[in-house]
This record gives structure tokens, C-alpha cells and sequence, in this order.
């Protein structure tokens, strides 16, 4: 996929939202650096639900927030606040505002200002990375890298490129199950889970994603496949959940390493995985 591809197709997001569309547009066209990279509608969990901010730089960790009319009545105002709040606490990012019932040069200014202060930041960064679009989806990336982050925002467009990470040469275009073996590590697997119901399985996540909840709907097969993973060697998970990317394709995103926990885990309820770790070694097949 190429920039101009994947760039047209995030403006098409907010095509329908007439202020949305202009002020990003306006925002990337000002910017003119095809180093930086930016997303529309960027998913963010919050302690009770999500939040999509109307366009992200993750090099930068910046967010840009769109206010039309609505934001301006008292109840809305209140729930910005909270909003905004949830959303520092969970990334630690920066938020910037534009207001569009102002005029029009109103508007432009803020934008103006936006602008510059997005390239300062970049300016001033130690460690900025160029927007490399093939390099972001690369098994050679990571394992390069030695490690994967959940800061790194990393998704594989199929299940081989994730598992290829830690040692494994598979060479399908896909694994077509729900897990790999880890070849470096015996007590892992590579698990890409759909987490939200689909046919026999009802996965889902917690909202601060520390939870993973695996639950079989068959009872004549629920017990089974609890029992044989209580009795089973991998008790540890390294998780890329089956996601819509940005673009509406299929990709595996990163989730962290989870651990069982027997304890909390029951017929009744299912398996239970807690995050152990949000960052993951990877490794070469050589």
C-alpha cells in the first residue's frame, strides 16, 4: 500500500463531517512532511467504553480534537472534560483543540497554531522515526528491534508475519487456527483471538485491555478445552486479537503477553488471562 492510498483513504473517514474534513485536511496539507504519519477515528480505551479521537500522529503522540456546536452546550462541555481526562490517563498523549463555530479565519488560526506546535515537537524529538509504511507491518522490523511494545502500536496484516517474530519460518500466507507454537520459549504460544462473539467462541477484552475473558459457548465442549488448557504446558499467552486496521482491513494487533489465572478461571465463566507484560522479546529463525 502506498502513502497516497493509505493517506486518501483516512480523509474519506471524515468526508461526511463537513468541519472535521476541512480542519484535517487543512491540518495534514499545512504540515507537508510525509515523514510524519497520522490517523483518523483513533481507537482509545477508556474505564467504561472508548473514545475516537478525530486524528492521531503516534510518532508524536499527539491528538487533534474537532469541536462543532454540540461540544459547547453544559452537559457536553462536562463530558469533554472526563473525556479528555480519560484519555490523558490512559496515553499519556497530548490534546489539541480546534473549535469550529468560530469564522473561518478563527479557525485557520488554530489550526496555524496547531501546525507549529506539532512541528516543534518533531524538532525537538531525539528519537523521531520517519513514517515508513512497509516497515511498520515488517517481521524484519521487530525482530531488528529485539522487542515489540504495546507503545510500538504494532499489527500484522496475517497471523504468519506475527508468529514469524519469535523464531518460527512459516511460509503460508496464513496459520488458519487460532494459535502457533512459540519454538524459543516451550511455556508460550502465539494466540490471535477474535475478541467478540463469533460462532462457538464469545472472547472478549476489559477496557483497560488487562483482561482477556476466553469462553466457549458448546457446554459438551467448554469443559474439555478448560480442563486440557488447566492441565496443559501454556499457561502464558503472547496475544495479536484479530482488528480492523485503520483502513477496514483485517490485521493481528499486538496486546501484550497474558498469563493464566487458574483462580479466576471456572466453568462457569471460562478461562481468564491477565497482562504479565507489555513488552515482548522477539526472535530470529536463524
Amino acid at each position: 500500500m502506498s502513502k497516497l492510498d493509505f493517506i486518501s483513504r483516512q480523509f474519506s473517514k471524515t468526508e461526511k463531517k463537513r468541519f472535521e474534513h476541512y480542519s484535517v485536511t487543512r491540518i495534514w496539507h499545512l504540515l507537508d512532511d510525509l515523514s510524519i504519519k497520522f490517523v483518523t477515528q483513533q481507537y482509545i480505551s477508556r474505564p467504561e467504553g472508548y473514545a475516537l479521537t478525530d486524528m492521531f500522529f503516534p510518532q508524536l503522540q499527539v491528538h487533534v480534537e474537532i469541536d462543532e456546536g454540540y461540544h459547547l452546550a453544559p452537559i457536553q462541555i462536562n463530558r469533554d472534560v472526563f473525556r479528555e481526562v480519560d484519555i490523558i490517563n490512559a496515553t499519556g498523549h497530548e490534546i489539541f483543540r480546534v473549535d469550529v463555530t468560530k469564522c473561518i479565519e478563527e479557525i485557520n488560526e488554530q489550526i496555524s497554531q496547531i501546525v507549529k506546535q506539532i512541528k516543534s515537537k518533531k524538532e525537538i524529538m531525539t528519537d523521531f522515526k520517519p513514517w515508513d509504511i512497509e516497515a511498520e507491518t515488517s517481521t524484519k522490523t521487530y525482530i531488528d528491534k529485539g522487542f515489540i511494545h504495546l507503545k510500538d502500536d504494532c499489527a500484522f496484516r496475517t497471523m504468519v508475519d506475527a508468529a514469524n517474530c519469535f523464531g518460527n519460518n512459516f511460509k503460508a500466507k496464513g496459520i488458519w487456527k487460532g494459535s502457533a507454537k512459540h519454538p524459543k520459549e516451550s511455556d508460550k504460544l502465539i494466540w490471535f483471538p477474535k475478541l467478540y462473539k463469533n460462532g462457538r467462541w464469545n472472547n472478549s477484552i476489559s477496557n483497560d485491555e488487562t483482561k482477556i475473558r476466553e469462553i466457549c459457548e458448546l457446554p459438551e465442549f467448554a469443559k474439555q478445552h478448560i480442563d486440557s488448557v488447566l492441565n496443559g504446558v501454556h499457561h502464558k499467552r503472547i496475544v495479536f486479537a484479530r482488528v480492523k486496521s485503520p483502513l477496514g482491513d483485517i490485521m493481528y494487533r499486538f496486546k501484550g503477553e497474558y498469563e493464566l489465572d487458574k483462580n479466576s478461571t471456572n466453568y462457569e465463566d471460562g478461562l481468564l488471562w491477565k497482562r504479565i507484560s507489555e513488552q515482548i522479546k522477539t526472535y530470529s529463525s536463524d
